[in-house]
């Protein structure tokens, strides 16, 4: 079946884009673009600020145009709330526009934060798994069982032994 022509005043014209550029506004459209640049921070956390401070920090999440950041240690909180005005100029330069951050907040690792109450569990951006753990085992294990047989309780000495024979600690 032959298509009619098209009626004068009626002709679309389509211009042609890039593939980026497609992409980009479909995730635009369908509102996931500044969840899709969050993700970024937390799998390209190394790059975006340098392996010292990524081998001592776990980007958490955003919510609310705020970038959560564990911190191991509370000597290394003191140390990035002091750089925290830098740190965060070299994120929003790196991630681009429009802007995605606001604000940096770091908090011990294991720490909550009361701000994540309200954040709807769909929209948080979650970090990437950590590793398991391996557990111990030969001599490593029999030390952890020969260490752990000094505590009196039986049922707390075999919880003990469970715990760092499964974390290896």
């Amino acid at each position: 079946m032959r298509r009619p022509p098209p009626r004068r005043g009626t002709a679309r014209t389509f211009e042609t884009q890039t593939a980026a550029s497609a992409i980009g506004r479909a995730l635009q459209h369908h509102g996931l673009a500044d969840e899709i640049r969050g993700q970024r921070v937390l799998t390209e956390w190394t790059d975006l600020v340098g392996p010292k401070v990524a081998a001592r920090t776990r980007p958490e999440g955003i919510s609310d145009r705020v970038l959560w950041v564990e911190v191991a240690t509370s000597a290394w909180l003191h140390e990035l709330n002091m750089l925290k005005a830098q740190l965060l100029s070299g994120l929003i330069q790196r991630l681009g526009e429009p802007r995605l951050l606001d604000d940096v907040r770091f908090k011990l690792a294991g720490r909550s934060r009361r701000e994540q109450t309200s954040v709807p569990s769909a929209r948080r951006l979650d970090p990437p798994p950590l590793p398991t753990p391996m557990p111990a085992t030969g001599a490593r294990r029999e030390q952890i069982v020969h260490e752990a047989a000094a505590v009196e309780d039986e049922e707390l000495r075999e919880l003990i032994a469970r715990v760092r024979i499964t974390n290896d600690r």
